[in-house]
């Protein structure tokens, strides 16, 4: 089956064409259909042989403007994503596309940019997102960042947003759902030791990488690696669930500066993933092998 969705020769001439086309992060109208229809297949192909990746819930996910909610797994080499978005386009098709905000460490990577932008990503910032909601576009954000991307092994389990309210605000403002997806697997692709917070605020990482985590973990290819920084991901088993919709139709637009009622929202979304996360957690029985 796999080799059956493996790339034609013309089909590999049209991608390279594209990959090597110069993009603006910037540009909310980026997403290539063509470019997308084409690697899907193959994409979640490999998604389901490596991370067996198990997706449920996506039937409930609503038509139209959204903002989707995830929690973030391994570190910068996260691949998560890449297998959802592939899944989502072969059953949704291209008529609801998914825009995902992505570090400007991401979209500064000359060929890693293009990718991204082909499939519908943009540089996280809050111009772009609006831009895409009133458009009538989902969005996907991860508001943990790089401090739940590199949170402890130990932690992997554990929705670590760090009190960032961004989120709730843009849905507050735009007055569009907010849509829950809790990802499981993705954190046992390699193991972090320490997130490092602290040397990283010594070494003044946020201003200079927009980094909170200067991490220590055991990973391919390096054994030991430091920093913020690429791995070879193990193949560890994906889980992903969709929760159902948080409504905001009870509050106001101007509730975007109600502090109770941002906090309100926060709490309700966190607490909804992580016991999520927690159902999950607990069908897996061994680290990778899930």
């Amino acid at each position: 089956m796999v080799g059956q969705r493996l790339l034609s020769l013309d089909s590999l001439r049209t991608v390279t064409s594209a990959m090597l086309a110069s993009c603006d992060p910037d540009q909310v109208e980026g997403i290539d259909a063509e470019f997308i229809n084409l690697l899907a297949p193959a994409i979640d192909s490999l998604s389901r042989l490596y991370f067996r990746m198990e997706i449920e819930g996506m039937d409930g996910v609503p038509r139209g403007p959204a903002l989707i909610v995830g929690n973030h797994n391994a570190g910068i080499t996260f691949l998560e994503p890449i297998g959802l978005g592939a899944r989502w386009y072969l059953e949704r098709g291209m008529n609801d596309t998914l825009h995902f905000l992505v570090h400007d460490a991401m979209v500064a990577l000359p060929l890693l940019r293009t990718f991204l932008i082909r499939t519908g990503c943009v540089r996280a910032s809050h111009e772009t997102a609006n831009k895409l909601l009133r458009r009538g576009k989902k969005v996907v954000v991860f508001p943990g960042g790089n401090l739940e991307a590199f949170r402890p092994y130990r932690n992997r389990y554990k929705i670590t947003f760090g009190g960032k309210k961004g989120f709730v605000r843009l849905a507050l403002r735009e007055h569009v759902p907010i849509v829950p997806v809790v990802l499981v697997g993705g954190h046992e692709t390699f193991f972090v030791l320490r997130d490092g917070q602290r040397l990283a605020r010594i070494l003044h990482l946020k201003k200079l990488l927009r980094s909170e985590t200067c991490a220590l973990f055991l990973g391919l290819p390096w054994g030991v690696g430091f920093g913020p920084i690429f791995h070879l991901p193990l193949p560890a088993r994906s889980q992903v669930r969709f929760l159902e919709p948080v409504s905001i139709d009870k509050y106001e637009p101007g509730d975007v500066d109600n502090p109770w009622a941002v906090d309100e929202i926060y709490r309700l979304v966190t607490e909804r993933m992580q016991k999520a996360v927690d159902e999950l957690a607990a069908r897996r029985r061994f680290p990778v092998i899930g």
